[in-house]
């Protein structure tokens, strides 16, 4: 008996090692695929070394950029470094611009702008340099989008597209998914997409967007292949987690087949490094129930009245009449909890995520609801 037990003490010991192993390997290839992505080169030159380590910081934290950031803070050290290597995008302080550049192995130079250029230098495009990095990476993604013909590689992990959706109204479906958002992204990179046909989140959020998901619908349309550089030039951010402003104008959802979306929701899938993908889904997409297909899983919000329960019975049975059993499969009803927001509604969703609404989130999110 004593034996038998030492045998299978051995066996599930010799288990454990082996298991080790091979998730040990499997990181070890991941991480070398994720080092094997090859960018191009993006090198700033300024005097200014507190400049400089701000846009370190800041490219820093962006997994999805295209760049590789080289930074130099003396035209010396950026002349030595383009002795051997090539430069896709020099941004460089205007006033320590020289001509040696020009014929330096440089494929674009963009100038840092204090207030008026050179006569002499005017040839080059040039940005502001006392605006916000975020915006001057706007710009140089927009170029940088311009000037690719073929898709851009980018480190890839395991990633899963999340819907949430309901079909009876007032059930605070935005409010949920935005939480969640937010919770996933202190351990996962996470992209939000409001696809409702309105949002109204200009006016919650009290800003003007430069971009938003029609912007990127129109640019997916010409050209799918750099639609992941083109995406981090048009999202937010908040709270670590990146979201894209959504259609300001319901025709614009209309016009966008299913198809379309599908298409779309694929290529940020299979060529962007989120790792979740939340989906504010409402009932204007053409086939709501093919983009809930493609969900790994699906939060339904819900309301307990009578009239509400006879809906989503009614919802329920359909699914069961057209074959969809997958998608009831994969769904979980959650009842968000109704929460008074302050006075002030300047900061409407960091009320919730800090209040009632984001506790229950995180452990819906933890599954232990």
């Amino acid at each position: 008996m004593v034996q038998i037990y030492s045998v299978k003490k051995i066996f599930k010991k010799t288990i454990d090692i082996l298991f080790k192993y091979i998730y040990n390997m499997c990181i070890y290839k991941n991480r070398k695929r994720e080092k094997s992505v090859k960018k191009e080169i993006l090198a700033v030159c300024d005097e200014d070394e507190g400049y400089v380590k701000r846009f370190m910081e800041y490219l820093t934290e962006k997994n999805d950029m295209p760049f590789e950031l080289i930074a130099f803070t003396k035209k010396e050290e950026l002349l030595c470094y383009l002795e051997e290597n090539k430069v896709y995008i020099l941004l460089i302080a205007a006033e320590i611009m020289t001509e040696t550049l020009k014929e330096k192995n440089i494929k674009t130079i963009l100038l840092l702008s204090s207030g008026d250029i050179k006569m002499e230098l005017e040839e080059y495009k040039s940005v502001y340099k006392y605006q916000s990095i975020e915006k001057i990476m706007r710009t140089l993604l927009e170029y940088f989008v311009s000037t690719q013909e073929k898709a851009i590689a980018v480190a890839k992990r395991e990633n899963e597209i999340i819907g949430v959706y309901s079909p009876v109204g007032r059930t605070g479906k935005t409010t949920f998914a935005f939480t969640l958002g937010q919770v996933f992204a202190t351990d996962f990179q996470t992209l939000y997409i409001n696809m409702e046909e309105f949002s109204a989140f200009s006016k919650i959020m009290k800003e003007d967007y430069p971009g938003d998901l029609s912007d990127l619908m129109y640019f997916y349309r010409q050209n799918p292949d750099v639609l992941p550089v083109k995406l981090q030039a048009v999202v937010q951010h908040i709270h670590g987690m990146d979201y894209v402003p959504p259609m300001i104008f319901s025709e614009d959802l209309r016009n966008v087949s299913i198809e379309q979306w599908l298409g779309f929701l694929a290529t940020i899938k299979n060529f962007t490094s989120y790792e979740k993908i939340i989906l504010d889904l409402g009932n204007m997409l053409g086939n709501i129930f093919q983009v809930l297909e493609i969900c790994s899983r699906i939060y339904m919000p819900i309301c307990k009245d009578h009239l509400s329960q006879m809906k989503i019975s009614a919802f329920e049975e359909y699914l069961l009449k057209r074959g969809w059993e997958d998608i009831l499969n994969k769904t979980e009803k959650v009842d968000v909890p109704y929460q008074e927001s302050f006075e002030n509604e300047d900061n409407y969703f960091e009320q919730k995520l800090w209040g009632e609404v984001g506790d229950y989130v995180r452990k819906v999110s933890a599954g232990f609801c």
